[in-house]
């Protein structure tokens, strides 16, 4: 192999190898909700969400699939497609596995005072 490519490679290895990680900071109002949409992994995927909040909130992970059409919703009730959820927490870390092609948004809702939220999303 030429000498002057296997830097180039491993350039190209190592480009593949990046983590997904994502951070945002919300003000959250009384009952309403905020979400994050994530754009589906190529395979499947195991993400930590962590949340902290100096209120209680509800922290839900969906399927974007499974997401009702209709725009005003609580992602607190839903069964059908939630991943993970922990409800009326201050703070809390979940652990999910992302299904292979598939879109996900982590949902931020339920809180009874207004409420000022971190969210962290890192692939594991």
């Amino acid at each position: 192999m030429n000498v002057r490519l296997v830097p180039a490679l491993a350039l190209v290895a190592l480009a593949g190898c990046s983590k997904f990680h994502v951070e945002k900071q919300y003000t959250l109002d009384m009952f309403s909700t905020q979400h994050i949409e994530v754009t589906a992994p190529t395979s499947e995927q195991r993400i930590k969400v962590t949340m902290t909040s100096d209120e209680p909130v509800t922290v839900t992970v969906l399927l974007a699939k499974d997401v009702p059409t209709k725009e005003e919703f609580d992602p607190g009730t839903l069964d059908k497609g939630t991943l993970a959820q922990k409800k009326d927490t201050k703070d809390t870390t979940l652990d999910v596995t992302i299904p292979a092609k598939e879109k996900y948004r982590v949902y931020l809702s339920g809180a009874k005072k207004k409420a000022q939220v971190s969210v962290k999303i890192d692939e594991q």
